[in-house]
């Protein structure tokens, strides 16, 4: 027993060198082959070792290293006396599911560039509280008394010893009083309440809309104003003065200093009031959601009051705080028509089915008729024959005129049946092809009864939170309607197709300047793309970013290996961009105007998107279907000269001489290079989410 034992120690000891020298001519070739330690390969390993010889050392590497967690567990009886710990078992299922799952697959259209736009959320929208147009401490007005100088040579003024005294003027005294001790019956924001006070204060309490002890001709005139802020797409009701609700009207107000006073002190707070939701709106747009980035253009309380004090024509002065596009002047134009309080009526619901196009027999085309009627798109002949006699209506929807209804019985589709519908899906912002298929019936019933008057405000609305100056010369984007244009001097100097941010990643509503263009581009792909929608693929194949043809960086720029990043505890530091080339996602090139946003116009590979009437397939960013006539338009280059920078494949980024202004905006209702309105699908469901907003905001005021 002890010879044989003595034998297996002896073996033993004479196979201890061997292994030990080679373990170190092992770890001699490793050195001299490939520096682990580094993470990288040099120049001249690449001659001896492929890639793929790398990659598998690396895993060998690793899979040592894991070996060697090994722990020495006493109380671990279920596997045995030795026994591996938990996190080794946990990387290595990891490992082998990698290994199992891992794909080779190219980029899907969801893999595409675009904004970090993820994660911003619609609100809860609160109002402002306001206050109630008074001041408590104000002191009673002394009037002006002598002022000499004492024995002493003090300068000593006389109403200092005299009582208070009553106004001669007994409105003022009156508009004094009500203001003190909140007879208004009137509340505004803050500084609106302080800059009207201070008003009224230097001006000792004297009317600013009473002459003559009645009303002037400048208070009729605002009067009118606010009556018909309707028109506007604003709301008359927030304009009411209880004063002359109580008295009846204007002609029949009291002309007591009481009845005058309050009067005074209430058209002053109500046109203050539209002033500032004529300039600015009655929303702030950054408290709807994170995908507002807007700064409406204010006026200062003070400015405002001092112009409704001092201009000769106030009436004139709030109606130019409206905007001035022609887009408003359209949308005024269609309230005006539609008239105030515009009697709902039961919407015509056309049912579902197949086709209807010219010669089609259902019984769905007299109902598709009547509501196509209910549009104002078709009329019988009793009413084409009384509008010859009068000025023709421009129709509810597009640019089309009211076409006669050939047959209101017929159950054939017919050529003026196709003729409405085609100015229908125009206005709608669908393919004019005349053929009612399932979004065409879709967007003629709509999911509810859409009240058009309602939808110009809002719009309306939106279009107060713009710039007053656009540029003479922009680039602008309406997202609903998937569309960009350039507009020069008021004139639509260009206009392509566009693709906007999906619903989960929807394309922001802000304004910048364009500063640069790049030809062949980069892509670099936002750390909230990386985090949210690739951890998972590198997890399970660290090397899934270069074998698609992306560079991984480190926090200095420079190449490494996807191996080299700890995917699993990523919390960051790494870059990942696309080199420039056919299949890169921004394709040729971007167009820059840099914005924490991270949003950009740019081309795409992708170019069968384009033909889709609704398009909102991007991560935020902008698609544009004709970049490179973009590019010309942009730097007034040749197509030859774009088409040679682009064929060196190299990235060339292009300084503009001169900044070019951005819009990216959302409007459901736009007017068409004709100038007549077109209705848009509200694809982000913002039309509801300001509604909200006007709602809270007319209730904290009323």
């Amino acid at each position: 027993m002890l010879n044989r034992l003595s034998a297996v120690l002896l073996a033993s000891c004479l196979a201890l060198p061997v292994m030990t020298v080679s373990a170190s001519a092992e770890s001699q070739i490793r050195q001299k082959k490939f520096n682990f330690n580094s993470g990288s390969s040099t120049r001249s390993d690449d001659s001896f070792w492929s890639q793929r010889q790398h990659r598998r050392e690396r895993r060998r590497q690793r899979a040592r290293s894991r070996e060697n967690e090994e722990t020495f567990n006493f109380l671990d009886r279920t596997r045995g006396f030795f026994s591996r710990s938990n996190d080794y078992f946990d990387r290595s299922v990891r490992y082998r599911n990698a290994q199992r799952f891992r794909e080779r697959v190219r980029l899907s259209d969801n893999d595409g560039p675009d904004a970090a736009s993820t994660g911003e959320k619609y609100h809860t929208y609160k109002a402002g509280k306001p206050v109630a147009l008074a001041d408590k401490t104000l002191k009673q007005p002394r009037p002006k008394g002598a002022v000499f100088a004492s024995a002493s040579g003090t300068v000593v003024d006389a109403n200092e010893y005299v009582d208070v005294v009553q106004l001669p003027d007994q409105v003022a005294q009156a508009i004094f009083k009500a203001l003190k001790q909140n007879e208004t019956d009137v509340s505004l924001s803050k500084s609106q309440v302080t800059a009207l006070i201070k008003a009224y204060s230097e001006r000792q309490y004297e009317p600013l809309w009473i002459a003559d002890n009645k009303p002037s001709s400048n208070a009729r005139a605002v009067l009118k104003v606010l009556t018909n802020a309707d028109q506007e797409g604003l709301d008359p009701n927030l304009y009411q003065l209880s004063s002359l609700k109580d008295a009846g009207g204007i002609d029949n107000l009291a002309s007591d200093a009481v009845a005058l006073a309050k009067f005074d002190v209430q058209l002053s707070a109500m046109a203050l009031r539209y002033s500032d939701h004529a300039s600015s709106g009655l929303v702030t747009p950054n408290k709807i959601s994170g995908y507002h980035d807007l700064t409406p253009p204010k006026i200062a309380a003070k400015d405002a009051v001092a112009s409704l004090v001092n201009h000769p024509a106030p009436h004139d002065w709030l109606m130019s705080l409206h905007p001035k596009l022609p887009a408003y002047a359209a949308m005024k134009a269609e309230l005006i028509k539609l008239g105030a309080g515009e009697r709902e009526i039961e919407q015509i619901v056309v049912p579902a089915g197949p086709l209807l196009k010219l010669g089609v027999e259902d019984d769905r085309v007299p109902i598709l008729r009547e509501r196509l009627k209910q549009l104002k798109l078709l009329k019988n002949n009793d009413e084409l024959a009384l509008s010859d006699n009068q000025a023709s209506d421009a129709p509810l929807f597009g640019s089309e005129g009211a076409v006669l209804a050939a047959d209101n019985t017929s159950r054939t589709v017919t050529e003026t049946d196709v003729k409405a519908l085609k100015a229908f899906q125009k206005s709608a912002g669908l393919s004019p092809d005349g053929i009612a298929g399932k979004r065409t019936i879709n967007a003629l019933n709509g999911k509810k009864a859409v009240k058009r008057t309602v939808q110009l405000a809002i719009n309306m609305e939106r279009l107060r939170w713009l710039p007053r100056n656009l540029g003479s010369r922009y680039v602008f984007v309406n997202q609903p309607a998937y569309k960009m244009q350039i507009i020069n001097n008021g004139e639509t100097e260009w206009s392509t197709r566009v693709i906007v941010g999906k619903p989960s990643n929807q394309t922001y509503f802000f304004s910048d300047q364009m500063e640069r263009v790049e030809f062949n581009p980069y892509w670099g792909i936002p750390q909230s793309i990386i985090k949210g929608e690739y951890l998972r693929r590198v997890r399970d194949n660290p090397s899934y970013f270069e074998q698609r043809g992306y560079e991984v960086l480190n926090n200095r720029g420079q190449r490494i290996s996807g191996w080299d990043v700890d995917w699993w505890n990523y919390r960051g530091g790494i870059g990942v961009r696309q080199k420039p080339g056919p299949k890169n996602a921004l394709g040729e090139v971007k167009f820059m105007f840099p914005n924490k946003h991270a949003i950009y116009l740019h081309d795409t590979p992708k170019r069968s998107l384009f033909k889709s009437d609704s398009r909102a397939y991007s991560h935020g960013c902008v698609r544009v279907q004709n970049p490179r006539e973009l590019a010309t338009q942009i730097l007034g280059w040749s197509q030859d000269k774009i088409a040679s920078t682009i064929s060196t494949r190299k990235n060339t980024p292009v300084q503009l001489k001169n900044k070019l202004p951005v819009h990216l905006t959302y409007f459901t209702a736009w007017t068409d290079e004709t100038g007549d309105l077109a209705y848009y699908n509200d694809v982000y469901k913002r039309d509801m989410y300001l509604a909200r907003a006007l709602k809270a905001e007319k209730t904290a005021l009323r």
